[in-house]
């Protein structure tokens, strides 16, 4: 017989493999014991689960509650039995296995794994790892793994929501031995009770009865810890939270080839939107780049267009404006561990210089300086809100939205003090999504804006004054022509003070507009352009070869005028970040400029723009002309279909679309996504009606609604019907004659005041009660019908005739 396949006899006469050492038998012993324990638990939590899905018939709401209780105190159970087995084997344990393993790589796939853990329970976890290092240490990495993560779990099942967990690594090789950091802003542990939350089975009695546990998990980590000749301390406060400090010995330091060798280093100021997409498109390019954002607050790649859905609920937490489309939550970890991208968020970026190639930085916490080299710059260092020079603007209770910390601010404020009256002073994009969001908390809302209508930048002032009707039927209130002059503080709230009138107000939130970021960019001597922005040419460099400037900090170029323009949109942002990756990269792409497309929703109004206004069209030279029609988005018998109201902007002349703008319960956005595309490829009247846009009665008409205003600004220009709008009938209704060509039924229900009703039907009859010379206004609900109208009776020598673009549906909106 082989020596290796000798065996000794048992007391009990069975025969055992000499080679096995006792803390292997007692290894197999405890995994069979574990096993065997659970086994029965499983089985119960099965069929308890089987249930609860509904497979045994229906269930009773407080049956239902009875056995999900019952499955989750089954859990605890299997917890508890591998507590207590994992803490007696590591008792019987004389000698821990000695094997060499990453730390680094250990600890990651804990971060990872509770990343998500942590996120579901609305915790921010962050981690500051040297993943281009190896930090090897000997020992057994089964049981420091469970170790870390019993200390991980931990400080998870202590923090509340909106609280955060930091995991911080660092290591020294003078002396070889390095410190994992995991810092909680939790509940915290009184001092009589630090020592012992060390002993096996202790819990903390203020948490015992919310908090499930065994009160093993730390004893057990200390005991590994100490197995692996490191140590394990705590420091803590109680409600401000719990730090635990593990420091270990290592072996040895690894760092990858990859990173001896010279990278190219693209460096990244801000990680809102711009910047962040442009990481993550150098990332996919190039997987050699040496890739670091740096961002002054702790989030980052965030929906800067939620923040008003946030404060007001709809939108439960951060992590919602951070995610994406799969759900991953895009925090630090997100861009560290699946990127590969370093992020240095909570870090002022102070000075560039370009000479040396460096950005100088601090440490927002510390307040330490270092310097980052580049071989690429990229500023992304979005916007800053513009707050008017008020007396009073800057004291509490005023609040700037810009920012995911602004956001925090107001929805904390709102929370306190419940404000009945908030004050939203100035009616641009942002305020009016505000004041639409503030409506849900139950506070009075009101605009105030200094210009004779809101959206001013964006919209034609009658399609603005609509919107201000969708708004005040929602119960906002727009004061418009309303000049600040103070804003003085009370006992008890503030008071806004107008060169006409005084508002009393809860709280006060600036939607004043926002202006490029651009102070980095000046200390640096780059060249600003004329809109205020950096100024960047159609690769998105600044007026150094090597810095790129892309997002709200960066000027746009209108397709149309083909003037430097800023327009601070999401939509914009995103597509720079790409395009000055790829440039980057050597992938020549070339920014050719922007529409300034937006929308928003109030409530169950929809309302979407693009291109050039009217008003800005003729401003900038353009013999400009429009037309606005209303119709449904979809076959009028199709479930669902809505109005919308449609205006395009074109050049006379050329017959080429500069600009359109919409509103309505229909899909505007669809139909300015169309127009938005025949503006930046130039295209005319004639070419939008020749787009096959398909049909189907669920989507559109034969004929688009797009297409059908394309038709009738044709005709307009071309002499083939006259039309009135809204804002010249509202001045001349009482000197003119209108006709209403709906059917009586119509007419009878709904009509503009003063409109006698001729059905179309009627019309050629010719009753009509007015000299065929005379002024007469025609309509419909739509004016489909008041142009069918208006075709006849021209034939018939009524010279005078006009219809009222919109109809009736733009009439009453």
């Amino acid at each position: 017989m082989e020596e290796n396949d000798r065996t000794d006899e048992s007391s009990d006469g069975a025969l055992k493999p000499q080679s096995e050492s006792p803390d292997s038998t007692d290894q197999d012993a405890f995994r069979i014991l574990s096993h065997q324990l659970k086994s029965p638990i499983d089985t119960i939590q099965s069929l308890l689960k089987t249930i609860s899905d509904g497979f045994t018939g229906e269930i009773n709401p407080q049956a239902l509650h009875l056995i999900e209780r019952a499955v989750s105190r089954a859990e605890e159970a299997k917890e508890m039995i591998s507590d207590l087995l994992d803490y007696e084997l590591l008792s019987r344990r004389k000698e821990a296995v000695k094997e060499e393993f990453d730390l680094v790589l250990l600890l990651n796939t804990l971060v990872m794994r509770y990343a998500s853990i942590a996120s579901e329970k609305e915790i921010y976890l962050s981690a500051d790892l040297p993943l281009k290092h190896r930090i090897i240490v000997l020992g057994d990495s089964r049981s420091l793994e469970q170790a870390i993560r019993n200390i991980i779990e931990n400080a998870v099942q202590y923090t509340p929501a909106q609280g955060s967990i930091n995991i911080l690594f660092s290591f020294s090789e003078a002396d070889k031995r390095c410190q994992i950091q995991i810092k909680d802003t939790g509940y915290g542990i009184s001092e009589d009770e630090l020592e012992s939350i060390f002993d096996p089975f202790y819990r903390s009695i203020k948490h015992k009865s919310s908090v499930p546990g065994t009160g093993l998990g730390l004893p057990i980590a200390r005991r590994v810890i100490a197995g692996h000749n490191g140590s394990l301390t705590v420091e803590s406060k109680e409600n401000e939270g719990t730090t635990f400090r593990i420091v270990l010995p290592f072996i040895s330091l690894k760092i990858s080839k990859q990173d001896i060798a010279e990278r190219k280093k693209v460096v990244i100021i801000g990680g809102v939107t711009a910047g962040p997409k442009a990481a993550a498109r150098l990332r996919r390019l190039d997987e050699e780049l040496d890739i670091t954002i740096i961002e002054k607050s702790q989030f980052l790649s965030y929906s800067g267009c939620g923040l008003p859905s946030y404060i007001s609920g709809k939108v439960s937490s951060p992590k919602a404006l951070m995610s994406t489309a799969d759900n991953t939550i895009r925090d630090v970890h997100f861009f560290e561990s699946i990127k590969n991208i370093k992020i240095l968020n909570n870090t002022l970026a102070l000075d560039i210089d370009r000479k040396k190639k460096t950005v100088k930085t601090q440490d927002s916490s510390s307040g330490s300086i270092a310097y980052l080299n580049y071989d690429v710059l990229v500023l992304a260092t979005g916007a800053v809100p513009l707050v008017p020079e008020i007396p009073g603007i800057r004291q509490a209770g005023v609040y700037s939205l810009y920012s995911l910390e602004d956001a925090e601010a107001i929805k904390k404020e709102i929370s306190e003090i419940n404000p009945q009256d908030v004050y939203i002073i100035g009616g641009g994009l942002i305020g009016v999504s505000t004041a639409e969001s503030l409506i849900d908390t139950g506070a009075r809302v009101t605009i105030l804006e200094k210009q004779d209508c809101i959206l001013q930048n964006l919209m034609d002032t009658d399609i603005a004054l609509k919107i201000q009707n969708v708004l005040n039927r929602k119960g906002i209130k727009i004061i418009t022509g309303a000049n600040m002059v103070e804003i003085r503080k009370r006992r008890k709230g503030l008071t806004i003070i107008t060169k006409t009138d005084e508002f009393t107000a809860d709280l006060i939130i600036l939607s004043t507009g926002v202006k490029p970021n651009i102070v980095l960019a000046e200390r640096a001597s780059l060249e600003i352009g004329e809109a205020g922005g950096i100024k960047v040419n159609e690769y998105l460099k600044t007026s150094d070869e090597n810095i790129y400037a892309v997002g709200d900090c960066a000027e746009s170029v209108n397709i149309v005028t083909k003037k430097h323009e800023y327009w601070p949109l999401g939509s914009i942002s995103t597509k720079m970040g790409r395009i000055a990756a790829d440039n980057i990269c050597g992938r020549k792409s070339i920014f050719k400029g922007s529409n300034g497309t937006a929308m928003f929703k109030i409530i169950d109004t929809n309302v979407a723009r693009t291109g050039l206004t009217l008003e800005t069209a003729h401003k900038v030279g353009f013999d400009a002309e429009s037309v606005t029609v209303t119709g449904l988005d979809k076959a009028h018998y199709y479930v669902n279909a809505q109005y919308l109201i449609l205006k395009i902007i074109v050049d006379k002349k050329t017959k080429v679309i500069l600009g359109a703008q919409g509103l309505g319960r229909g899909d505007v956005t669809a139909k300015i996504g169309i127009l938005s595309c025949a503006i930046t490829q130039s295209l005319s009247l004639d070419d939008v009606f020749k787009l096959d846009l398909g049909y189907a009665p669920a989507f559109n008409n034969p004929i688009d609604i797009v297409q059908t205003a394309c038709l009738v600004l044709h005709n307009k220009i071309d002499n083939l019907l006259r039309t009135i709008t809204l804002r010249e009938f509202e001045l001349e209704k009482d000197k003119v004659n209108i006709i209403d060509v709906s059917p009586h039924s119509e007419h009878s229900l709904s009509s503009i005041p003063g409109s006698i009703n001729i059905p179309l039907e009627n019309i050629r009859l010719e009753d009509i009660p007015y000299d065929k010379k005379a002024k007469v206004i025609l309509y419909s609900k739509t004016s489909s019908g008041a142009y069918k109208a208006y075709k006849y009776l021209v034939t018939r020598g009524y010279s005078n005739l006009y219809v009222l673009e919109g109809g009736y549906v733009y009439w009453q909106s």
